[in-house]
């Protein structure tokens, strides 16, 4: 179970959803300890524990990778022919997001791009898919490669939002 979680790294959003797969773990040692009943009764009685057993332990890694990758994401802002925009970059999950902010509109945020970040050295590519893989380039405070805007924009960093959570186990 704890090779399956870091191999599907969970984010702290996936972390609600998580209830059906205990439910099924739960489940399936259930079934198996009925139908071993019928077999041997005896054996049947470990089952029945290790149903227990490991709704615990699914919990307990689910758990301690959540509290041990929490969610943060750093802001930077960028103006471009008098449009205000920011770039999120979040870590766990890995996305990206650019906004255009304006404060006239009833909502206040317009998505321009979306999509996933990958740590490459010292620098972050940023990639969307547009028909085909499309990547942008974040380097030292500077993005390379903005779509229409293919020189380089100087980005202004905010500090950094941290947001931990531990989910519930119930």
């Amino acid at each position: 179970m704890k090779f399956w979680i870091s191999t599907i790294k969970p984010d702290i959003l996936m972390s609600f959803g998580v209830e059906s797969y205990r439910y099924q773990i739960f489940g399936v040692n259930i079934l198996i300890g009925i139908i071993i009943f019928f077999i041997k009764k005896r054996l049947s009685i470990l089952l029945f524990i290790n149903t227990f057993v490991c709704y615990w332990i699914f919990s307990f890694f689910w758990n301690s990778w959540i509290e041990n990758h929490p969610y943060s994401q750093t802001n930077y802002y960028f103006k471009i022919e008098n449009r205000n925009l920011k770039l999120s970059i979040s870590e766990n999950p890995n996305t990206y997001g650019i906004y255009e902010l304006d404060a006239n509109s009833t909502d206040s945020l317009k998505i321009i791009e979306m999509g996933m970040n990958e740590k490459r050295g010292d620098s972050i590519v940023l990639k969307w898919w547009n028909g085909e893989i499309q990547e942008m380039y974040f380097y030292n405070n500077t993005l390379f490669g903005l779509p229409k805007f293919p020189n380089e924009i100087q980005l202004h960093k905010k500090e950094k939002t941290e947001i931990q959570q531990t989910s519930k186990t119930h």
